[in-house]
């Protein structure tokens, strides 16, 4: 009778065992299916983040090239106008040479 109750004591130990390890499995398994949706949050959240940044330095750089485009333009004119006035300036100074002569 000994001997059944230490194989049953045996027994009943191992299912116990097993059913902790079964325990533990599914915990285990339950906080990494948690630790990978928080992961995945994470870097849905920081691609989004990073996104956002990229659009608002895409704008940036489209306006500041707009600005630099206008104030070329400005510059190419004025250098055109002053071009003209200097034109203008030597006609004017070679027809009052010619009516000196």
């Amino acid at each position: 009778m000994k001997r059944w109750m230490g194989v049953g004591g045996i027994v009943i130990g191992l299912v116990a065992g097993s059913a902790c390890s079964r325990g533990d499995e599914d915990r285990a398994r339950s906080e990494s299916r948690e630790a990978q949706e928080k992961a995945r949050k994470d870097l849905d959240e920081a691609s989004r983040k990073l996104k956002d940044g990229l659009k608002k330095a895409d704008a940036q750089t489209r306006e500041d090239l707009d600005k630099a485009r206008d104030q070329l333009r400005n510059a190419l004119s004025k250098s055109e106008k002053d071009a003209e006035k200097a034109r203008d300036r030597l006609r004017d100074g070679a027809k009052d040479d010619d009516s000196h002569q």
